[in-house]
C-alpha cells in the first residue's frame, strides 16, 4: 500500500515537471530578448541591432530636409539648364540661328545703342569745315552775318539810333548804325551807315553826311557766338561727347545730332555734315533749358573777303548798286 502511495506521488511530481516552461539560457556577449538570444558587445541590456537602428534614423531625417530644400521646380529647371547648356556646347538652337529681328526689335535695338562716341564724327567736322570752308552767312535772330577770315560783318535788321554823338571831334545830333564790322583777333567792332535798313535807305545815310563815318562800338555789346566756335568748342574739350545715330530735319537740312555732358551743364547741338558747322545749339542746365541758337540759312563758301569790310561809294560798282550786298 506504502509503495503504491509513494508512486502515485512521484508520477504527479514527474508530469508537473514536465508541463512547466524550460528555461532558456544565452552565453555571454549575447543576451536573451524576446525568446531569442541577440549579441550585446556594450553589456547596456540593450541589442547592438536596435542601437544600429536608431543611431540612423537621424541620418534619414537629415536626408528628407536636403530634398525639400530643392523644390521639384528647381531640380526641373536645373535638369532644363543642364540639357540647354549641353546642347549649345555641342549646337546652337535651330531657332536661334535663323531668327530674324523685326522693325520693332531694329529700332529698339538702334535706340538703346543710339549713343556712341563722336570723335569719329567730329574729326570728319573739323576736317570738312578747316579744308572746305572759306567763308559762311547766316541769319542770327533778323541780322544777317557774314564771316570771312578773322573779320565780320553784320547787316542789322534794325538798325541802332544814337542821339548827340561827337565822332572824331565832330557833332552829330543823330546817327545811325545799320551795319557792324568786326575783327575776332583784336575784338573791335565798328558800326557805318551803309543804308541797309530798308526804313531808312540810302538818302538818310546821305543827309546826315554819315555814310562814310566808323562809329567805334564795345566788341561785347554786338558780339554773338558763331557756328564755328562751338565746333572748336566740343572739338577741344574733355567731358565726355556723345552722338545719336541716325539724322536729324530742322525744316528741309538733314542733321547730325550731337551731345556732351559737363557737370550739371548739358549741350546738344545739330551739325551740317557737309559745312561741318551746327544749325542749332541748345544748353541745359541739370535738364532745364538754359540757351539756344538758332543760326538759320546757314551756307558756306558764298562770301569773299570785300563781303566783310566797309566799303565806299567809289569801291562799289553800279553792278552792285549803291552799299547794297545780296544776301
Amino acid at each position: 500500500m506504502k509503495r503504491l502511495v509513494l508512486f502515485a506521488i512521484l508520477s504527479m511530481l514527474l508530469l508537473l515537471a514536465s508541463c512547466s516552461p524550460i528555461e532558456q539560457k544565452c552565453e555571454k556577449p549575447f543576451i536573451l530578448k524576446d525568446g531569442q538570444c541577440c549579441l550585446d558587445m556594450d553589456e547596456d541590456g540593450s541589442c547592438d541591432t536596435e542601437q544600429n537602428a536608431t543611431k540612423e534614423e537621424p541620418k534619414q531625417t537629415e536626408t528628407e530636409i536636403i530634398v525639400e530644400e530643392t523644390t521639384p521646380a528647381e531640380v526641373d529647371t536645373k535638369k532644363k539648364d543642364t540639357a540647354k547648356k549641353e546642347a549649345s556646347e555641342e549646337e546652337p538652337e535651330p531657332e536661334e540661328i535663323k531668327k530674324e529681328l523685326t522693325k520693332e526689335e531694329i529700332e529698339e535695338f538702334e535706340k538703346e545703342s543710339a549713343s556712341i562716341d563722336a570723335s569719329h564724327l567730329l574729326a570728319k567736322l573739323m576736317k570738312t569745315y578747316t579744308e572746305e570752308v572759306t567763308g559762311y552767312k547766316y541769319m542770327y535772330n533778323s541780322d544777317w552775318h557774314y564771316k570771312y577770315g578773322d573779320n565780320i560783318k553784320i547787316k542789322l535788321g534794325q538798325s541802332k539810333q544814337y542821339t548827340r554823338q561827337n565822332i572824331n571831334g565832330t557833332h552829330y545830333s543823330l546817327f545811325f548804325v545799320d551795319t557792324i564790322y568786326l575783327n575776332i583777333i583784336n575784338k573791335t567792332a565798328t558800326g557805318y551807315c551803309e543804308g541797309n535798313d530798308p526804313r531808312l535807305g540810302n538818302r538818310r545815310c546821305s543827309e546826315l553826311e554819315i555814310a562814310d563815318i566808323p562809329y567805334p562800338m564795345p566788341y561785347s555789346e554786338v558780339y554773338t557766338k558763331r557756328p564755328d566756335e562751338w565746333l572748336f568748342e566740343i572739338y577741344t574739350l574733355d567731358p565726355e561727347v556723345k552722338t545719336e545715330t541716325g539724322y536729324y530735319y530742322i525744316g528741309p537740312r538733314k542733321l547730325r545730332r550731337l551731345e556732351y555732358q559737363d557737370g550739371p551743364k548739358q549741350m546738344i547741338m545739330y551739325y551740317d555734315e557737309e559745312i561741318g558747322l551746327p544749325v542749332k545749339v541748345q544748353s541745359f542746365i541739370d535738364k532745364q533749358p538754359s540757351g539756344l541758337w538758332l543760326y538759320n540759312l546757314l551756307s558756306a563758301n558764298t562770301i569773299k573777303e570785300k563781303h566783310v569790310r566797309h566799303r565806299t561809294a567809289e569801291e562799289i560798282s553800279s553792278k552792285e548798286g549803291f552799299y547794297s550786298t545780296a544776301n
